[in-house]
């Protein structure tokens, strides 16, 4: 940047300031609403893996031990739901607790990784635990610690 072009800048941010201002102010609350949203606070749950107890009712939930996996176009994977999955990840702050736990079988599984899912997979997931969950269990999904059950 030239001499002439910082000199503008520096005017043009003098005669503005409320705007400058302005825009530090969103800029914060997004990067705070990001980190927030996203479980940055750094707590995890000690409990790393979910206990065969825990996935036997998972599998018993997701109907038959089928994976729960379902594209956003297409139908519920049919192969057996094998894993154990955090659907928040454990990495990034998701307790390890049933509202958090969804059955996948082993290559949707590890195709997830440790991405978090949108708002949307998690409310189509919660819709369509409602046709194949028992009566009485949740198929609310719950993951942050203290919330979780």
């Amino acid at each position: 940047m030239d001499g002439t072009t910082a000199t503008t800048l520096i005017a043009w941010v003098q005669e503005h300031p409320s705007f400058v201002g302005g825009v530090v102010v969103v800029i914060t609350i997004l990067v705070a609403a990001k980190r927030r949203g996203r479980g940055y606070a750094g707590s995890k749950d000690p409990q790393r893996l979910f206990a065969a107890a825990q996935k036997a009712e998972g599998a018993r939930r997701a109907g038959n031990s089928r994976c729960e996996h379902k594209a956003p176009i297409s139908f519920r994977c049919s192969a057996r739901g094998t894993h154990g999955d955090h659907i928040y990840p454990h990495s990034k702050g998701g307790a390890t607790a049933m509202s958090n736990l969804q059955m996948l079988c082993a290559t949707h599984n590890l195709r997830k990784s440790a991405h978090i899912p949108s708002a949307f997979y998690i409310w189509r997931l919660e819709r369509r635990r409602i046709r194949y969950f028992p009566e009485g269990a949740s198929p609310k999904v719950l993951w942050r610690i203290g919330q979780a059950s």
